[in-house]
């Protein structure tokens, strides 16, 4: 389901550059040129956020124009990149263990486990963050500007956070073992970690990837000799009509990682688009530009179906001060 629904989902997103100086002097004679710009200016008149194609309602509010759709589609493309990642990733690991491509199906569930805490860890984020801003006051100009205060600095993040040398200091990517502990938290789950480790150590040639291919040990009666069977294939021990079949213990932890995290992580997209449908359905955002983005839903009203496909609009709950439909975790 989540492949049809993102499969051909195609989207584009704006991010607005605070400008000062002599950068607003070069706005301002390009926005002579057009009257589709709209603009909200710092309290003290020193920077300038500014866009362009807002529809007529956005001239009639700037500051929402300039903020909420910009902020929207930035949600949007966040909640795509992760579903698109999800059901590559899933679909690969299951192919993998199909197929019994144990190295990959190692390196490929161990990816579904981080992108699994890479999930809960900017969903909650950015949970937090609209919780916030949807409690806001009304004031045509200080409730888009502290929506705006709650989400950038997540939403920056999220998309540029890297652990690269050359990343900015401000945007660090977090640990990937410390998703793996958010996701163990999260879930209850406390094998995440040794399901982890073990992957990790089959998908680098260490001992890990040894054993991929391995029985495990027999023992010698006189405990003086080990051994081991390595093959491609699984195996297992044939002794008059009884099979025993030898414990696969990679495999094992891809299959089991596979079931615990990419489930949780299915149910963590299904929450995370309620909350982007939320803001854009409470922000009307889709209604303040001219530009075409994917979920640019239009607010309806009373009784009939919501936009968001989750029941009436009435009961949807895409109004200013009320819960998020989703919270996240802690």
């Amino acid at each position: 389901m989540l492949r049809n629904l993102s499969e051909d989902a195609g989207t584009n997103d704006v991010r607005l550059i605070p400008l000062t100086g002599g950068a607003v002097g070069k706005w301002q004679r390009l926005a002579r040129e057009s009257e589709d710009w709209v603009y909200l200016q710092s309290g003290d008149g020193a920077t300038v956020l500014a866009v362009d194609q807002a529809s007529e309602a956005g001239h009639r509010s700037p500051a929402a124009a300039v903020i909420y759709p910009e902020l929207h589609t930035r949600l949007v493309s966040w909640w795509l990149v992760h579903a698109w990642r999800s059901v590559d990733l899933i679909e690969d690991t299951l192919d993998n263990l199909t197929r019994w491509r144990i190295t990959s199906g190692a390196v490929t569930a161990r990816a579904v486990i981080e992108e699994a805490g890479s999930l809960v860890d900017e969903q909650s984020a950015i949970a937090r963050a609209w919780t916030v801003g949807k409690a806001a006051a009304d004031d045509p100009l200080e409730r888009p500007t502290q929506v705006r205060e709650s989400l950038e600095p997540v939403l920056l993040k999220a998309a540029l956070g890297s652990r690269m040398k050359s990343s900015h200091d401000q945007l660090q990517a977090t640990n990937v073992l410390t998703l793996v502990k958010k996701l163990t938290k999260a879930t209850a789950e406390d094998r995440f970690t040794t399901w982890y480790d073990l992957l990790s150590d089959a998908a680098h040639p260490a001992f890990g990837a040894r054993i991929a291919f391995a029985t495990p040990p027999f023992e010698h009666s006189s405990k003086a000799v080990t051994m081991r069977s390595y093959s491609r294939s699984p195996m297992s021990l044939a002794g008059g009509k009884s099979v025993q079949h030898l414990e696969p213990t990679v495999a094992l932890a891809i299959a089991d990682s596979l079931i615990a995290s990419g489930g949780y992580m299915l149910d963590l997209l299904d929450d995370g688009l309620a909350i982007v449908d939320d803001f854009g359905l409470t922000t009307a955002a889709a209604t303040l530009t001219r530009r075409r983005y994917w979920r640019d839903f239009h607010p309806t009203r009373g009784g009939r179906a919501c936009p968001c496909g989750r029941g009436k609009w009435s009961a949807c709950g895409h109004y200013w001060g009320n819960p998020i439909p989703a919270a996240g975790n802690p």
